[in-house]
């Protein structure tokens, strides 16, 4: 069996579970199965006995199909229990130009408080939904542009805390690593012209930038999470 040559998206939801596998290089489907998959989500009755109990085989069927090892994939999640916070944040700027990094603190600090108020959750998505400057309303970084104050919108996805360490420890029983979790109700959430495509093509599409208004985080070090490294397709 070869070495890994495919990203791999598995999707769950309360029925199904979904996973394809998309060519390295040329980004194919090269792999989509779908399968009956009971799982609960939900904190009071939480349940994912079948995942647990089924999981090899799903992993033994991609990895014959695909003839590569399964090391690690991005998990798309459609819980009820993913949350919505928001914040929206001002600095006064004395007329200077907007700078990238004045937007990146702000994010920073934004992101600091929700972890600090909600010690319970974690963040899947961070999208900053609309720049304030001076009183009027852009949806996008405004370069090159001088003001007195601006404020950003931020919005933050959520899962329960719980929920993300029991998939995580799950999968690390399989030896495989989380590289992103998603919300799938997110993903759907996007109008971007792509609803025709399997839900891990949509998923796929999203972490590949589909909503520019999304910060990926990527910390400077695995020793070091939380620091950040570069902010993608937010200043494209």
């Amino acid at each position: 069996m070869n070495k890994k040559n495919s990203d791999i998206y598995l999707s769950l939801n309360s029925k199904n579970l979904s996973i394809a596998a998309f060519d390295f290089i040329k980004g194919d489907n090269i792999y989509f199965k779908e399968y009956n998959c009971y799982t609960n989500f939900s904190k009071n009755t939480f349940n994912i006995e079948e995942l647990e109990k089924n999981i090899e085989s799903y992993i033994f069927d991609l990895e014959k199909n695909t003839n590569s090892f399964l090391n690690d994939l991005h998990l798309m999640i459609d819980s009820p229990d993913s949350m919505d916070i928001s914040l929206s944040l001002m600095q006064n700027n004395e007329g200077r130009e907007i700078q990238k990094e004045d937007v990146k603190y702000l994010i920073q600090y934004a992101r600091q408080q929700i972890l600090s108020s909600n010690k319970d959750v974690s963040i899947a998505h961070i999208i900053v939904e609309k720049y304030i400057i001076d009183d009027d309303d852009f949806d996008t970084f405004p370069n090159n542009l001088a003001c007195k104050k601006f404020s950003i919108d931020v919005k933050f996805i959520c899962f329960p805390k719980f929920l993300i360490k029991r998939l995580e420890e799950l999968f690390s029983k399989n030896q495989i690593l989380l590289n992103r979790i998603i919300c799938t109700q997110y993903v759907k959430a996007i109008k971007n012209g792509f609803f025709d495509q399997n839900i891990c093509e949509r998923g796929r599409k999203l972490v590949l930038g589909a909503n520019k208004q999304e910060v990926l985080i990527i910390p400077k070090s695995i020793e070091k999470k939380g620091f950040f490294e570069r902010l993608f397709h937010l200043f494209k």
